[in-house]
């Protein structure tokens, strides 16, 4: 997985910036890791997983990570309570058309990668 860690000078604060299908894993990071006890906790829970098979699945704000033996996966949900009459209403004429959806996106990425990022991370803010 390719990433690159950078200052965003719009919100003032470290960002992990990736392509797009890794885009949930970089926004979880980003938004959600910033103290080093969650750091560590999630690197835990890797290294943990490594040996023992069993999935762990966890919900940190809007994400849902997903941590086994075959990597991470993050999924990303999307509220799509304020703008889904809005579409519905764009398609009135067949009401069964659109329905809105808050599946939002899915990232994943094998253990060794999320390990290098996270290490970077953790380097990076302290």
């Amino acid at each position: 997985m390719d990433y690159e860690i950078a200052f965003d000078d719009t919100e003032q604060t470290y960002r992990i910036a990736t392509e797009y299908e890794f885009s949930a894993i970089a926004d979880w990071v980003s938004e959600e890791l910033k103290e080093r006890e969650d750091i560590q906790k999630i690197l835990q829970s890797i290294h943990l997983i490594d040996a023992d098979t069993e999935t762990q699945v966890t919900q940190q704000g809007v994400y849902i990570v997903s941590i086994g033996a075959e990597g991470v996966s993050v999924n990303r949900q999307v509220d799509m309570s304020d703008v889904g009459e809005e579409i519905s209403a764009m398609f009135d004429t067949q009401s069964d058309f659109y329905q809105a959806s808050d599946d939002g996106i899915k990232s994943e990425c094998g253990l060794e990668d999320m390990v290098g990022l996270l290490e970077d991370w953790h380097n990076l803010l302290y």
